[in-house]
């Protein structure tokens, strides 16, 4: 009797591994250079679930894990920063698997440092360099990030975080030098004229011509110049709705002089993106300015 007992709770322990087992999923990918010494870490909530080494000959690893949804950090002791791959989601019963992972080595001793404004939960920076990522952390809690021992060159730095607008800045780094570049992360909200996505805003004026102009050339002028002007009252009001944070936006932030006089300047940059004439001599015109980017908006602001 004790061995049947015996041989039923060692089939329900089968029963029960096996339906653990099909609840996992597997996590793989590729190293380079393989001998990086590189080890993945699969974390939740800050905490390390798993680490696994990658081979040493080819650059390969392979984790099981419980289905679920793990931040994974790749680091290696000759790799002048660690590699962060956020938001992975493991399915039971499948593999995920990640891009290839490249590790630059470190071959300098500059330092970029900044800070994300505002500062958001689940903030991220990514470094780019000469078109590949080379780096990637999320910010502590004041929104600040530093990728130390850099080779010396031209970066790109980009901050993403859930429900902001991405921005990107593109910083030079000198060798033996610390370099800083902060990045505004504008909170998503439905304004008319502006493209979260695209990075871009948009604004649409319209001008009726004079009836005593002298001829139709000076008549498609001032619709012109009237379509131009009203196109850009209403690109300074689109602006003015876009919040920098839980509590201001750039209206209230433009009582400051110098800000609005940063504003004013900014404005100036636009682009005519279209231009249409219709019946009557009345012109549309659309204009557009960048968002986020080198020369968007929210370098203005960091500046």
């Amino acid at each position: 009797m004790q061995t049947y007992h015996k041989i039923i709770l060692v089939l329900v322990t089968l029963v029960l591994f096996a339906c653990q087992t099909k609840q996992d999923g597997n996590l793989e990918g590729t190293v380079t250079p393989p001998n990086a010494g590189a080890k993945i870490t699969a974390m939740q909530s800050g905490k390390s679930v798993s680490t696994v080494d990658a081979n040493t000959q080819d650059g390969k690893f392979r984790m099981a894990l419980a289905s679920g949804v793990y931040d994974i950090s790749v680091t290696a002791p000759s790799a002048p920063f660690p590699m962060s791959f956020p938001g992975i989601r493991i399915e039971p019963g499948k593999t995920t698997t990640l891009s290839p992972i490249e590790f630059a080595p470190a071959t300098g001793k500059a330092n970029l440092s900044g800070k994300i404004i505002p500062p958001s939960p689940g903030s991220e920076v990514k470094l780019i360099y000469e078109g590949k990522e080379r780096a990637a952390m999320h910010t502590d809690n004041e929104g600040k990030y530093e990728f130390k021992e850099l080779p010396a060159g031209t970066y790109v730095l980009r901050a993403s975080a859930p429900g902001h607008a991405e921005d990107a800045a593109q910083v030079v780094v000198m060798e033996n030098q610390k370099a800083e570049q902060n990045a505004v992360l504008f909170p998503i909200t439905p304004i008319d004229g502006v493209d979260w996505a695209a990075g871009k805003i948009h604004a649409t004026g319209v001008g009726m011509p004079p009836q005593n102009a002298a001829n139709n050339t000076v008549r498609h002028a001032m619709a012109q110049r009237a379509a131009l002007a009203d196109a850009q009252r209403n690109m300074l009001r689109t602006i003015e709705q876009i919040r920098l944070d839980d509590q201001h936006d750039v209206k209230t932030a433009m009582r400051g002089k110098n800000f609005s006089e940063k504003i004013q300047g900014f404005l100036k940059g636009y682009i005519v993106v279209s231009e249409h004439e219709s019946t009557g001599g009345k012109v549309e015109m659309v204009l557009e300015l960048p968002l986020t980017g080198p020369t968007g908006l929210s370098r203005y602001i960091t500046e």
